[in-house]
């Protein structure tokens, strides 16, 4: 699993290198001059990447991204790495009744936005914590969705990774060609 860097500070209950990394300006400036940025999105006066160097040696790789990170990755390094892209879809229903806080949901509104058929997987989040991993596993195990199957294989330690990133987020998922 991808952590992100992030110029941002450290909230209360985040721990670094599990959250993301948080680092310096000075520190994502060296990177970025080291050409070695593989995602990129800023928010506000707060920058998050993802780094080449992340990925080195790892056949298969998660990364939670959001939509400009998503384009950014797809648009420059599509000839690197095999991406697919999947989008968890809650209710804003559900989401209020798992704390997003009214801020939160306002904020996401505003938020750009990537059409459907941008993404390789939509997975529904509406329905019990069963309910969600028995579509995560369809999706893994479906033979007719050739381009993921052929990366996952339907792997126990993929299905748990994805679930882990999934319960959250959506998830990008990168593979060296």
């Amino acid at each position: 699993m991808v952590v992100s860097m992030t110029t941002r500070p450290k909230r209360r209950n985040e721990v670094d290198g599990i959250d993301h990394k948080f680092v310096s300006k000075q520190v994502l400036e060296k990177e970025k001059k080291a050409d070695n940025i593989l995602a990129y999105t800023k928010y506000g006066d707060h920058e998050y990447c993802a780094l080449h160097s992340d990925i080195k040696d790892k056949p298969i790789c998660s990364y939670v991204i959001d939509e400009v990170g998503l384009e950014y990755i797809t648009l420059h390094f599509s000839h690197l790495y095999t991406i697919i892209a999947i989008y968890v879809e809650r209710s804003l229903e559900n989401r209020k009744l798992s704390g997003v806080s009214i801020e939160r949901l306002h904020r996401d509104k505003k938020r750009y936005t990537l059409p459907p058929e941008y993404y390789d997987v939509i997975i529904d989040n509406n329905g019990t914590l069963g309910d969600f991993e028995e579509n995560i596993i369809k999706i893994m195990s479906n033979k007719n969705n050739q381009k993921y199957y052929e990366i996952n294989g339907n792997s126990e330690e993929q299905t748990a990774d994805i679930h882990r990133m999934c319960t959250r987020y959506g998830n990008r998922r990168v593979r060296r060609k």
